[in-house]
């Protein structure tokens, strides 16, 4: 195998010179660089990357948290963020903590153990641990779907207070009056506590109590034994608000299963556009959130903090799209 040597001799430099070409370094003139870029090339040279990183202290690799590689959002947000950031000449590593906290801390830490320029986290919650492991970062983190900003923290965030009210407004436009929401477990202020209180927020402004507030997980099977189980204690139900579409999808199948007609006897919402929501029977009524622009805009801001450009923009809320189908 060739070596640095070996090139300097062939293109009559020195071992630095050859050294300061293939670190893109200044001070080499441009018909030197020719020379040695031609006798790599004779040699088949191939330069120690994990040397050129450690002296041009970059990597080009990001770091990804995601929550579960399998949702429509991560796999959307993903594809959104990769594109953004393959442009700009980074590598992805990816990681799932399988909906585990101590996960999201420990590869924090991998990371930046890893040298990472800096890190893209898809938090499904916000604690002090966390929040001061992001502080602690020796590189730029960005949080997507949950808002750190005030943390100081770059957030991407969806307004899902917003799209809770939204829901309520759907809902009772269309004359429900007993309506009900299915979130999820733990400490997912997003998903749960915000789309909740907007929802929330909207009866109350129209003089309604919400029904029930009840908590699963993010799979269809979830939002099936739920709304199986409240549907036996909530006989009025006409309404059904769920965190995400496959709960709601989940849903759907239980109002089924009871003899009622959704979309008639029970109208249902999600949030997600999820794949699945316009070819389950009905299809689904819900609000697409742009999960691929979540990730592109999230990618940019890295790259900003990446390259240290000054800004002063700590939070993006991204807006929705109202869907409307069978279900509601």
């Amino acid at each position: 195998m060739a070596s640095l040597h070996d090139v300097a001799r062939l293109a009559g430099v020195s071992k630095s010179t050859v050294s300061r070409v293939i670190n893109d370094e200044y001070g080499v003139k441009d018909a030197t660089k020719v020379k040695v870029r031609k006798a790599v090339e004779e040699c088949g040279y191939l330069p120690n990357q994990v040397a050129k990183d450690l002296k041009s202290q970059k990597t080009n690799l990001v770091g990804v948290i995601v929550p579960r590689v399998s949702s429509h959002a991560t796999s959307q947000g993903v594809d959104g963020l990769t594109a953004v950031l393959e442009q700009a000449g980074k590598h992805v590593l990816l990681a799932s903590t399988h909906q585990t906290h101590h996960k999201e801390l420990e590869y924090i830490q991998i990371f930046n153990q890893r040298r990472v320029e800096g890190i893209i986290l898809y938090a499904t919650h916000l604690d002090n641990q966390l929040v001061k492991a992001i502080q602690s970062s020796a590189v730029p983190v960005v949080l997507v779907g949950q808002d750190g900003s005030m943390f100081n923290i770059p957030s991407i965030v969806h307004d899902d207070t917003r799209v809770g009210f939204e829901a309520g407004n759907r809902l009772i436009a269309k004359a429900c009056k007993h309506m009900g929401f299915i979130g999820v477990q733990g400490d997912d202020i997003a998903v749960d506590k915000m789309r909740s209180e907007g929802f929330a927020q909207s009866l109350q402004f129209n003089d309604l109590t919400l029904q029930f507030h009840a908590r699963g997980d993010f799979t269809i099977e979830s939002g099936y034994q739920l709304a199986k189980q409240y549907l036996k204690e909530h006989t009025k139900l006409d309404g059904l608000f769920c965190a995400t579409d496959r709960i709601a999808i989940g849903a759907i199948r239980a109002i089924q299963e009871a003899g009622l007609v959704p979309g008639k006897d029970v109208l249902v919402l999600g949030v997600g556009d999820d794949e699945l929501a316009s070819v389950c029977t009905p299809t689904l009524s819900t609000f697409n959130y742009a999960f691929d622009k979540a990730g592109e805009n999230g990618a940019k801001l890295l790259l900003d903090r990446i390259e240290k450009k000054g800004f002063e923009m700590s939070k993006m809320v991204l807006t929705f799209t109202t869907i409307d189908r069978e279900s509601c």
